[in-house]
């Protein structure tokens, strides 16, 4: 029987000290400061998040997401305008 939270390793968290985290960029994407893997897309001020399996959402900012790929902690403060 699968684990509902797969075993991984710590992820890397960019709070402080570490690279700031870049905001969505001008085209509105929203990618991860280590990997630069799409984590979500800013549209009508509001980050448009998308999971496998359909799973979708529409959040506000502040936006705080782990990477899938790399594991790095990630934070988007607000859209950019």
């Amino acid at each position: 029987m699968p684990t509902p939270f797969p075993s991984h390793r710590a992820a890397t968290t960019s709070w402080s000290g570490g690279p700031s985290p870049k905001p969505p960029s001008s085209g509105g994407e929203w990618r991860c400061t280590q990997c630069d893997k799409l984590l979500g897309v800013c549209r009508d001020g509001q980050m448009h998040l998308r999971f496998a399996r359909g799973h979708e959402y529409f959040v506000g900012f502040p936006v705080v997401a782990t990477c899938r790929g790399c594991g790095t902690l990630n934070k988007a403060e607000a859209p950019v305008r």
